[in-house]
């Protein structure tokens, strides 16, 4: 059963920047929940049928995700240059 769900979830200031692109993912995974940034990360609302923790685990991760693809970015497109030689 759906029902109304509604978080802040508090993220590390070294990881506040990568919330704008890592909310694309966040829209993919849950259509039905409005994201937006806060101050000190970010609120979501919608429906749903998620733990709140597990909704919240699956942002931090995809947060996560984007700093890590971010911080690698120069090295794949290295690799690649490297392969097309």
């Amino acid at each position: 059963m759906q029902h109304n769900i509604c978080t802040s979830i508090s993220v590390s200031p070294e990881f506040r920047e990568f919330i704008p692109a890592a909310i694309l993912r966040i829209n993919y995974i849950f259509p039905d929940f409005d994201v937006e940034i806060t101050e000190n990360g970010l609120k979501m609302c919608g429906k749903g049928d998620f733990e709140i923790r597990r909704l919240e685990r699956e942002v931090m991760y995809q947060i996560y995700r984007e700093k890590i693809f971010q911080q690698t970015l120069p090295m794949r497109l290295d690799l690649y240059k490297i392969l097309a030689m």
